[in-house]
């Protein structure tokens, strides 16, 4: 990626520029492989900010009176001019790289007429008319109707405020955020235009255009197939926006069933988890499936990493965060909750994870969300914290976490009644409790911002990690049935060990795989259930970590030893046969302890029928001559970097005596009277226990 600082042009007529014709904005410009970006640096008053992806570059072409200047025509014909502030070479360099990732995005070209014609935005500019737009994909509001009154909502002035705008700046792929697309935000979405403007902001639309037919796909190709999330799924169908008449219905029902499978098919590791439910039953109002479904995955992975997993991490990160900036901005109230010991998460717990759908009214909670995809999760923040401010006189009052909740729920109930219903102004007199709470929560808490919520999750993160998982080894290790005869300190280190390996093994694969960061947090990765499983790959680390002998180091991949290297792992692959009971390819923790307990509280016999077990390849209770060998090849390998030469003589008087042990297979007359003798396990018991 290059980034470059420049000042911007844009024609276009900007409302909050009457004079002028052309806005000027400086900031940094940035092209990667896929897409070119820039944000201002000037200030919220004077925000631009845009994400175009290299593939609606329709033209670029250099200004000649400007010494370092870019004009870029992209597919919705609106023009926008980068002055770069930089030297000859710098300019060169940058022209270059562009120009080769423009190539490589040409391909992708002609996915646009197919992806457009699902963008009501393209089919508003086209002055198509409400009746073509309404047959375009989109929420199940079209079927059912959308929450509110559209004449009320004042839906068709806001429809030709944002077509001004879409001409303008542009729309779907290649919209240029500035200050008044905040503000027609925040006055409420059209109904029409709410799916499409969420996922501009959240950035699932590009999702969405890479990944064309994902949906269908994973629907189609796991129509037959059931999980233990499918069943999660089933229970809380009836429980998602009951109120709303389209999950009254089948028709509904389904199409939420559909969004919420398809993402736990995507997301096997992650499936399906509380409060999935209700995020996308409200989301499904104003996208299609398609659409909902990309929108969920961004959410879960990007937006609110952590928040929709079985620890919910993320959620209880953010409630601890949410009590620091309580404690900082009204130490007051703080410390009431603190003495008369109220617990904030009672309450404030549900509005981050429901995102606030829950509490609100519907309507407004919609609102809600038109800012949150707008701005990010600090919105969650500020609205909470706004709650409580407006309500601090009454909160003061309250003694038990019953009153809290009461005083909360009580607030809610009014969001749409007037702020001023006596009022002589007619604006104020329009101005409703959601409006105030709205300017509260932006004027009051504006100094929330992003980088102060990505500083505030670092600096307690490890402190939530860690609660979690103490929290959940101790559930684990309570519930495991066979403990083994291990004692609660050796199952606590079997059970890090296990889960340690599972992590390494799973951020080893993404790390190979190029994956996001999001996507490999220890705290997503390492917060484990009693339901994980562990693989061969995992399970070398594991047994690894356990013991030296079994511990591989760069010194066993050197070529003199690739023989060793080569039965090393053989033998681990058939200790990983013995763990695995159910036969599936994988052990469980449980398994992990059986297993683990067998060998280090194991007596002599114990030992030897294990060693007896693996080197019996063929299963038919005896051990041949190459058997035996490589029995004897496995235990040069455990000791291999013991410096003393008495393990290898004990090897080879093992060898030596082997022979006079062995005797032809009394299961098989025929071969009596052949040369192949085999070595029993009774019979290698009598030479242990010969042998001392």
């Amino acid at each position: 990626m290059v980034e470059e600082p420049l000042d911007i042009n844009v024609n276009g007529d900007d409302p909050d520029a009457p004079t002028s014709r052309t806005v000027h904005y400086r900031g940094k410009l940035a092209v990667s492989e896929a897409y070119l970006t820039f944000y201002s640096t000037s200030g919220q008053a004077s925000h631009y900010q845009t994400v175009l992806p290299l593939y609606t570059i329709r033209r670029v072409e250099r200004v000649s009176d400007k010494s370092y200047s870019l004009k870029i025509l992209n597919w919705h014909q609106v023009t926008v001019q980068f002055d770069l502030q930089v030297t000859k070479a710098q300019y060169d360099s940058f022209s270059a790289l562009m120009t080769e990732n423009l190539r490589n995005q040409i391909k992708y070209m002609k996915m646009m007429k197919r992806f457009l014609a699902t963008c009501p935005s393209s089919a508003l500019v086209a002055d198509k008319g409400y009746d073509v737009i309404d047959k375009m994909p989109g929420g199940l509001g079209l079927q059912f109707g959308f929450p509110g009154d559209a004449r009320q909502l004042k839906d068709k002035s806001k429809m030709k405020l944002w077509k001004k705008f879409f001409k303008d700046y542009g729309r779907n792929l290649t919209v240029s955020k500035t200050p008044r697309f905040s503000k027609l935000i925040r006055v409420g979405l059209p109904n029409r235009l709410r799916g499409e403007v969420w996922e501009t902001c959240s950035g699932s639309i590009y999702l969405r255009f890479m990944n064309q037919g994902l949906y269908d796909k994973l629907l189609e190709e796991n129509k037959n197939k059931s999980s233990l999330s499918l069943e999660e799924i089933e229970k809380d169908l009836n429980r998602s926006l009951p109120e709303y008449s389209a999950y009254q219905t089948p028709e509904g029902i389904n199409s939420l069933r559909r969004v919420l499978s398809a993402y736990s098919w995507n997301d096997p590791e992650l499936g399906y988890c509380q409060a999935m439910n209700i995020v996308t039953s409200a989301i499904l109002i104003y996208m299609s499936e398609e659409q909902a479904f990309f929108t969920l995955s961004v959410l879960c992975d990007d937006m609110l990493p952590g928040y929709y997993s079985t620890s919910m991490y993320g959620a209880l990160l953010d409630q601890i965060i949410f009590e620091h900036l309580l404690e900082t901005t009204m130490p007051l109230l703080y410390n009431h909750f603190k003495k008369r010991d109220i617990q904030l998460s009672v309450a404030c717990l549900p509005w981050f994870l429901s995102l606030y759908i829950n509490s609100m009214p519907l309507l407004l909670a919609f609102r809600v969300l038109d800012c949150f995809f707008m701005d990010g999760p600090k919105v969650l923040f500020q609205i909470g914290l706004a709650i409580l401010k407006i309500n601090g006189d009454a909160l003061l009052e309250t003694h038990d976490d019953g009153a809290f909740i009461n005083v909360l729920k009580h607030y809610f109930s009014q969001l749409n009644e007037p702020l001023y219903p006596d009022s002589d102004n007619i604006k104020a007199k329009h101005l409703t409790k959601f409006n105030e709470l709205l300017l509260v929560a932006y004027r009051e808490f504006g100094s929330i911002t992003d980088e102060k919520v990505r500083e505030l999750r670092q600096t307690h993160q490890l402190k939530v990690v860690a609660g979690i998982e103490s929290f959940t080894k101790r559930s684990a290790i309570r519930n495991i049935e066979n403990t083994a005869g291990l004692t609660k300190d050796e199952l606590g280190v079997v059970y890090d060990k296990f889960y340690n390996a599972l992590y390494y093994k799973q951020h080893q694969r993404q790390s190979d795989k190029t994956a996001s960061p999001s996507s490999s947090s220890p705290s997503s990765s390492n917060t484990a259930n009693a339901g994980s499983r562990m693989d061969l790959a995992a399970f070398e680390t594991f047994v690894g970590s356990l013991a030296s002998w079994a511990k591989l180091v760069p010194q066993d991949y050197e070529p003199e030893r690739e023989r060793q290297l080569k039965v090393g792992k053989q033998f681990l692959a058939r200790l990983f046969g013995l763990f695995d009971v159910t036969k599936t390819g994988t052990i469980s923790l449980q398994d992990a302890i059986v297993g683990v307990a067998s060998i280090a509280k194991g007596d002599l016999n114990d030992h030897i029928k294990l060693f007896f077990d693996t080197s019996d390849v063929d299963k038919d209770g005896l051990l041949n001559r190459d058997e035996v060998l490589e029995l004897s090849e496995t235990l040069l390998w455990i000791f291999r970097d013991v410096s003393d030469e008495e393990h290898l003589n004990s090897v080879s008087t093992f060898l030596h005596h082997a022979n006079e042990y062995s005797e032809p297979d009394a299961q098989n007359p025929a071969a009596t009277g052949s040369q192949e003798s085999y070595l029993s396990k009774e019979s290698l018991r009598y030479y242990k226990k010969k042998r001392g």
